[in-house]
C-alpha cells in the first residue's frame, strides 16, 4: 500500500524505510562530493581539550604564502586578531620535513606561548621575550593550535588560535 501523501505531516512520526533509503543516498552523495576533512577527529579533539572557558578565540585576519624563501622551503605568514592580543606567526618548512615557527605578539610581553597538538602528542611551550617575539623550532607537520597565556598578574584571558595545519 502506498503511503498517504495527503495526510498532515507530523515530526513525531518515525522514519520509514523510504525515509531511511533517501537519507542513506543523500549521505553517500555528500560523502562523495563533499567529504569531511581527514583531520576532523583531530580538530574536534583540540577544541574539546579546551577545558577553561576564560579564553579569547583569535580570528584569522590574513594569510600570505610566500613560496620558496631558501631553496625549496615554503613560508606562510598568518595573522590572528583577538580582543586582547594579536598573534602573527611565520611557518617555514625545513628541509628535514619539520617546520620552524617565528611568532610575534602585540602588545608585546614576556608570556608563555603553547603550541598544542592533538593527543597523544605533547604540547610545546616557549616564553616570548619582552617584545613578544617567540620561536618554536623542530615542529612536526600536522594540526596545531597556538595558546598565548596571560602574564603573571595580568587579568586577561588566554588567546587561542583556531586549529591550523602546519
Amino acid at each position: 500500500m502506498e503511503p498517504d501523501m495527503t495526510a498532515p505531516y507530523s515530526a513525531d512520526q518515525p522514519l520509514d524505510d523510504l525515509d531511511q533509503a533517501i537519507l542513506d543516498q543523500l549521505a553517500a552523495v555528500l560523502t562523495r562530493l563533499d567529504p569531511p576533512p581527514a583531520d576532523l577527529d583531530d580538530r574536534v579533539r583540540l577544541v574539546l581539550a579546551l577545558d577553561d572557558v576564560d579564553r579569547d578565540v583569535a580570528r584569522l585576519r590574513e594569510e600570505h604564502l610566500v613560496g620558496a624563501v631558501r631553496g625549496t622551503e615554503r613560508t606562510r605568514t598568518l595573522t590572528f586578531d583577538a580582543e586582547s592580543r594579536t598573534v602573527m606567526i611565520t611557518i617555514v618548512d625545513r628541509p628535514d620535513g619539520l617546520v620552524r615557527i617565528d611568532g610575534w605578539l602585540a602588545p608585546g610581553a614576556a608570556v608563555r606561548v603553547e603550541l598544542r597538538h592533538p593527543a597523544p602528542d605533547p604540547s610545546q611551550t616557549v616564553e616570548s621575550d619582552a617584545s613578544g617575539r617567540f620561536v618554536l623550532d623542530g615542529v612536526p607537520h600536522g594540526l596545531a593550535q597556538v595558546v598565548v597565556h596571560p602574564a603573571r598578574g595580568e587579568h586577561a584571558p588566554q588567546v587561542v588560535t583556531p586549529a591550523l595545519a602546519l
